[in-house]
């Protein structure tokens, strides 16, 4: 009879405790999210699914586990080792869901350059809100092309895309929003009449005196007035 070496009854030992391990334990099946730590230095095992790939999604140790270097899969399962905490999940991840198109887009111009902010333009664009001190006029602060919105000469406002749920058809004609001019004239109060139930905002100045809200202009739900100087072309909506 063949007796083994010491260390060949050793590695039998350790290879019949690890297949021993590997099915008693219950695989993770494909799609779960599973912990897997290593404590000390030591590789660990954990039984899972891996035809559809791992994905480490939470690192819960210090140490950085690093695939191939501290944790990695074969067609058994994950291991782990060097202190490496984790959780994975078996397979892929679900792709994240895409963002809805916003009626409303935002862009500014920072340090007077020009910047361009991506929007569907295609049935056309309009100023809703300035939100600069600078003036924003259309064609020379800010406009539109294929790609996007673009402002530039410290213009900062919003802007709502034609088409969208908020400028759709079957709406009534009176509540969409329209352009008026109100000035000030010989430094007087002058009010100009305008159904302006949800709000009115200040579009672009046209006089020398700066427009300064509760100051020399306002609103009510009659319309617009001014004062002092002040004379703009307001967005009443």
């Amino acid at each position: 009879m063949k007796v083994l070496g010491k260390n060949c009854a050793a590695g039998l030992v350790l290879a019949v405790a690890i297949n021993a391990s590997l099915s008693a334990a219950p695989a993770v099946q494909d799609g779960m999210r599973f912990r897997c730590e290593a404590e000390r230095s030591q590789q660990h095992y954990c039984s899972v699914d891996t035809r559809n790939g791992i994905t480490l999604v939470k690192q819960l140790s210090g140490t950085p586990c690093l695939q191939g270097r501290n944790w990695d899969y074969d067609r058994h399962g994950v291991w782990v080792s060097h202190r490496c905490r984790a959780e994975f999940i078996s397979g892929t991840l679900p792709p994240e869901p895409q963002p809805t198109r916003a009626t409303t887009v935002r862009c500014e111009s920072r340090a007077n350059r020009i910047q361009h902010c991506a929007a569907d333009t295609r049935k056309g664009v309009r100023l809703t809100r300035l939100l600069s001190s600078s003036d924003c006029v259309e064609n020379r602060d800010w406009g539109s092309d294929g790609e996007g919105i673009w402002t530039a000469n410290g213009c900062r406002a919003e802007f709502a895309l034609e088409g969208d749920a908020e400028s759709g058809s079957g709406r009534d004609p009176a509540a969409v929003p329209h352009r008026l001019t109100c000035q000030s004239i010989a430094q007087q109060r002058q009010h100009c009449a305008a159904a302006a139930s949800k709000g009115v905002d200040l579009i672009r100045h046209l006089s020398k005196t700066r427009c300064v809200e509760g100051a020399n202009w306002g609103w009510n739900p009659t319309g617009v007035w001014v004062d002092n100087g002040c004379r703009a072309e307001f967005r009443v909506r």
